[in-house]
């Protein structure tokens, strides 16, 4: 199936977000839509897939002119969408939530149990993409990787012929990216289309046959795989005049001998059926704890356990010799500990207030019962302006603002005023390279101040660049730490897969001559 674009416009108030965009997509062709947030990438294809109409141009699908009106309308005619914020039931199994979303649904009490074909018609791309994900897995206990993947695997089963993918290896570890690609390569040689929405160069250079850029709403330039460069594309993607200065992080001798600001004491926790255990770390005041790990061996749990969201079975979390969190007693929370989570959608944001109200609820001790609503409103523009949020408008609801443009507010909000402890869940997620280098800019001077950071991600590069030290979590619990100067990829990879498991010292090590520690991005 061919599918063209012509001349598309869309406004939301006064924002323009496609302004004129002529797109075509052949059958058998990856076409990745690469540009910074706000773009209009994620809007353009939600036209195409029915949720948005076009204010101006036309959807032509295979040379006819077609209206799409809405997602069912899209999926009748063989498109799908996977969208960057999940629709699971997090209560019912990976299985159950698949046959939800199955063609042909089986009848719920009969078919299900006395018939065996349903089934495997849907594990079928399940099984080739997560292949130790148990259909019987219930979704509230899954991590945001397996999430990604479960919500393909829906859009897989209905048999589309051109398939939309917004940012699907945002939340993904190497090795389940690595199939991904191969997956999509394969439906290319069958004959399918895939639009990958992305801001990874490494999507790009896996499976793309083309590399449409935009930015600001516009179509800038096309280019074939050959033709694609890092530098290049990144030009492109923020322009010439868009260079960011080097990102700069504490150096080690700031902290050397100082006390420990964070100490974690034999903790542990449970949710469902993750769970952490008997973890043992300190960080001091200014320093950068990285957290590695395959997806799903208990960082989140740990994260939530720290800020008081998952109540400890034992241990004690301590900040500066005060107790924050302990198995003896109830979970509390501080305005002094900031903590970005890895679905801002789902756990930092009420979508249906505003910006403004958002923003304020982030220091809700401190408000008045008629709260003064003019300083919270100067608070988020300025959160807005700092972090370049789109659409910039305080009065709008949080769930209008599409994933990246709510990851930065989140951001933003999260790192206002003087911290202790900030941490932060894959704070770049989803992110093209210069927001990216904008929230590590801001979150790294939260160091420069005395915060503590532990920072999650499964970015190796990135934290072999910016992190003091790097802990490793493997089966919820830690199984190597880190000094990124003295340890290559391939010792953490061990860690994480629990090949090996090195000694470890829980206090910042002894200094070596300070390196910059510093990397521009361009």
């Amino acid at each position: 199936m061919d599918i063209q674009l012509y001349n598309i416009t869309k406004h939301f108030g006064d924002v323009t977000a496609n302004d004129g965009v002529s797109l075509d997509v052949r059958a058998g062709e990856v076409v990745a839509l690469l540009g910074e947030n706000g773009a209009g990438k994620s809007t353009l294809m939600k036209m195409l897939f029915g949720l948005y109409p076009p204010d101006d141009g036309a959807i032509l699908i295979d040379g006819r002119e077609t209206t799409i009106e809405s997602p069912q309308k899209a999926m009748s005619l063989g498109i799908g969408m996977v969208f960057q914020q999940f629709n699971l039931v997090p209560a019912l199994s990976v299985l159950d939530n698949l046959l939800l979303a199955y063609p042909k649904p089986p009848f719920w009490t009969f078919r299900r149990l006395f018939h065996t074909s349903p089934r495997k018609a849907v594990l079928t791309y399940l099984h080739e993409l997560a292949p130790g994900l148990a259909p019987d897995t219930l979704v509230r206990d899954l991590s945001v990787g397996q999430r990604q993947l479960l919500e393909l695997v829906k859009v897989l089963n209905l048999d589309a012929k051109v398939l939309i993918l917004d940012e699907p290896t945002s939340v993904l570890p190497p090795q389940e990216a690595e199939r991904l690609w191969g997956l999509i390569r394969k439906l290319a040689e069958a004959g399918r289309s895939v639009v990958l929405i992305t801001h990874k160069m490494q999507d790009v250079m896996a499976c793309a046959h083309r590399v449409v850029v935009m930015r600001a709403g516009r179509m800038v330039q096309t280019l074939t795989h050959e033709q694609c460069t890092e530098s290049s594309l990144v030009s492109l993607m923020m322009g010439d005049s868009n260079q960011r200065s080097a990102i700069e992080v504490t150096p080690r001798e700031a902290f050397a001998n100082r006390p420990p600001r964070i100490s974690i004491r034999d903790l542990d926790a449970r949710h469902g059926a993750q769970s952490v255990e008997d973890i043992r770390l300190d960080i001091a005041p200014g320093e950068i704890l990285g957290v590695a790990g395959v997806s799903g061996n208990g960082q989140h749990l740990l994260a939530d356990a720290l800020v008081g969201l998952t109540p400890l079975a034992r241990g004690e979390v301590i900040i500066d010799g005060r107790v924050l969190q302990s198995a003896s007693r109830t979970p509390s929370t501080s305005d002094r500990v900031s903590y970005i989570p890895e679905q801002p959608a789902v756990n930092a944001v009420a979508a249906d207030l505003s910006l403004t109200t958002n923003v304020a609820l982030s220091h809700f001790r401190s408000l008045r019962f008629f709260p003064a609503w003019t300083p919270e409103e100067q608070l988020t523009r300025k959160i807005i302006q700092r972090y370049q949020v789109r659409p910039d408008n305080p009065a709008l609801a949080a769930g209008q603002l599409s994933g990246g443009n709510l990851q930065k507010l989140v951001v933003g909000r999260e790192l206002e005023g003087d911290k202790d402890l900030v941490v932060a869940a894959y704070p770049t997620m989803g992110l093209d390279a210069g927001a990216a280098h904008d929230i590590y800019q801001a979150l790294f001077a939260k160091a420069q101040e005395g915060a503590a950071i532990l920072w999650i991600s499964e970015d190796l590069d990135d934290l072999m660049s910016y992190a003091h030290r790097i802990a490793v979590l493997q089966g919820g619990r830690v199984s190597g730490i880190f000094d990124p100067r003295e340890c290559d990829r391939l010792d953490i990879g061990r860690a994480m897969t629990g090949e090996h498991r090195p000694a470890s010292t829980q206090q910042p090590p002894e200094q070596k001559p300070a390196d910059s520690h510093a990397r521009a991005v361009s």
